[in-house]
């Protein structure tokens, strides 16, 4: 009988190298299951790439039900097992039967990986079938900007108010409890300008929220404080209503003011888009670049994912930081 020899179809060298990082991953995780070790949350969302709005989740879930708490990822059961110096600690064990082997056949290990160069169904070797997944969509994430919000001399009055209150400005924290997550200074008692700034945001709010097409809801309480970015501050990426303490925050503002002229660059903020991932929303690629303009307000669902790029401020005096007054309105 003559035998017909299927010519080997190819793949690009990027794919090959997705594929070779995606089997030492899937090693990685297969020898500390088979080991025994222990992991900790934070160990584990970087071995298996969590994004952060699922290792929000796992916390709450962790607190809510320590009990029986675990998730599966791929072919391994992540289990919670032990809380030690105030870290949450995971057992990794493969899962039964996760591989149907055939004593006829080669078994076949089915994965996925992005998008191919082809966009078709490629055969690596007789061991690994990859099957193309679909593009994930974007969701654009919206913005609303204002310029000139304060009059002139409620700026300068606020600048004075600010740089005089230097002392009052305390360094900022993080739910991750994590120093170099953000780095900045903040006052949260300022009612003679909080006041003003609040009452302007719920007045301008039910314009922003028809806007951005937000489901319409009940204002509630509209939050503020001031915060202050100097030399070499930052803030890492982050929504603003991933923990229980703030779930019910809907609407981002930030006002940017700062001392003419300007003496610090950088700390732009950085919105980016969304895609759904295991059921979960988290940060897209794509992103828009807003630069911190003097006496300018931007809006933006609080959901978002967003950062604050490190500021570059030669002269670290706290007059020439990059002043913000900053909050969240909650439905009520």
């Amino acid at each position: 009988m003559k035998t017909q020899h299927r010519k080997p179809q190819t793949i690009s060298e990027d794919t090959h190298c997705q594929i070779n990082s995606l089997i030492q991953r899937l090693d990685n995780v297969k020898h500390i299951a088979d080991s025994g070790f222990w992991i900790s949350t934070t160990e584990l969302k970087l071995l298996l790439s969590l994004d952060e709005n699922f290792i929000n989740s796992l916390n709450k879930k962790v607190l809510s039900q320590p009990q029986n708490c675990k998730f599966s990822w791929r072919n391994f059961d992540c289990t919670l097992v032990d809380h030690q110096f105030g870290e949450t600690f995971w057992a990794i064990n493969t899962k039964e039967n996760s591989l149907a082997v055939n004593n006829d056949t080669t078994s076949q290990i089915t994965t996925h990986i992005p998008k191919l160069q082809n966009s078709q169904q490629s055969t690596i070797s007789d061991s690994i079938l990859v099957k193309i997944t679909p593009e994930v969509e974007v969701i654009p994430s919206p913005y609303a900007l204002i310029d000139d919000f304060l009059s002139t001399s409620q700026l300068n009055d606020l600048l004075r108010y600010t740089t005089s209150n230097q002392s009052k400005f305390i360094p900022t924290t993080n739910s991750a409890s994590d120093p170099n997550y953000r780095r900045s200074f903040f006052l949260s008692h300022f009612p003679e300008f909080s006041d003003l700034m609040v009452n302007l945001v719920r007045k301008i709010s039910p314009q922003i929220i028809k806007h951005l097409d937000i489901k319409d809801f009940a204002i509630g309480q509209i939050e503020s404080q001031m915060t202050a970015h100097n030399h070499g501050n930052y803030y890492k990426i982050h929504n603003d209503n991933g923990s229980p303490d703030c779930a019910s925050r809907i609407l981002t503002y930030v006002y940017y003011y700062y001392r003419e002229p300007k003496s610090f660059s950088g700390g732009e903020l950085v919105i980016y888009d969304s895609k759904i991932e295991n059921g979960y929303s988290v940060a897209a690629e794509s992103r828009k670049v807003i630069q911190p303009t003097n006496n300018t307000i931007i809006f933006f669902p609080s959901h978002c994912m967003h950062e604050v790029l490190p500021v570059s401020c030669p002269s670290e005096y706290f007059a020439d930081s990059r002043f913000t007054i900053n909050g969240w309105v909650r439905h009520a």
